[in-house]
């Protein structure tokens, strides 16, 4: 061959190989309980996807829902606000043999705690269990029978979620049918913020702009939250950098 034959087809491959694409980065789904996607995942996205080299695709919603949509095929994450083994019992409990914990694992990200919200207008400053008790139940109907303004309790939560769980099993209660049901933990503050007389839940993790506009109410209560990700054994490894990064990241 040529010098000049030659020297053409080495121009043609460099300018093939230039032309080509960049690969595209994997998009990992990350779904689950809000604690996690606003504490952790959503506000460092950006140093998550870095170090792993995938793009997250994120769907807040609950623990229980994140971990159905990583058994079910719709999520490579689930996002948990408390252990894999704790949830998977009381989803097994509920509906027997739907997830096999010995498929999956988890990795710990981070910690929280329940907090109890009113609306900044709310006077009420601390609330004893068995006010709570009488609150999240129904037995008290306004907020005037706990040193509070003459105004019917609006009770709202997201049944769904750990918190909304947790409380019910530390007070020993049946929620109130009045219950008034969001979509997800964030929504209650959304709630919260805008009525006068709601009362709810969030955790510290939750990292939300309107946080000026809830009152945290002091109590007895103490209930932490172990933030997890759980995934597949057999996950691919993009998942696998990704819950590497999340716990790096969440951790420091």
């Amino acid at each position: 061959m040529s010098t000049f034959n030659s020297s053409l087809l080495a121009a043609a491959v460099a300018l093939s190989a230039f032309a080509l694409p960049a690969p595209l980065r994997a998009d990992v789904r990350v779904h689950g309980a809000t604690t996690v996607a606003f504490g952790l995942i959503s506000p460092q996205k950006w140093r998550i996807e870095s170090l792993a080299g995938v793009t997250l695709v994120i769907l807040p919603s609950s623990t229980s829902h994140g971990l159905a949509d990583l058994v079910r095929g719709n999520a490579d994450i689930a996002m948990l606000a408390e252990p894999l083994e704790s949830i998977a019992a009381s989803m097994n409990g509920k509906q027997p043999g739907f997830i096999d914990v010995a498929q999956y694992t988890s990795a710990h990200v981070g910690n929280a705690y329940v907090q109890l919200i009113v609306h900044p207008s709310n006077p009420v400053q601390t609330l004893s269990n068995s006010q709570l008790a009488g609150l999240f139940s129904g037995r008290i109907t306004n907020w005037s029978e706990v040193a509070g303004p003459n105004l019917p309790v609006l009770l709202v939560g997201e049944p769904t979620s750990t918190p909304h769980r947790l409380i019910k099993e530390a007070l020993g209660i049946a929620y109130a049918p009045e219950l008034r049901v969001v979509q997800n933990t964030n929504q209650t503050a959304i709630v919260v913020a805008q009525a006068p007389a709601a009362i709810s839940y969030i955790t510290t993790a939750h990292d939300l702009p309107l946080r000026n506009k809830l009152k945290v109410v002091q109590t007895e209560l103490s209930l932490p939250l172990a933030l997890h990700l759980a995934f597949r054994k057999d996950a691919p490894e993009p998942v696998k950098r990704v819950v590497e990064a999340a716990a790096t990241v969440g951790k420091e």
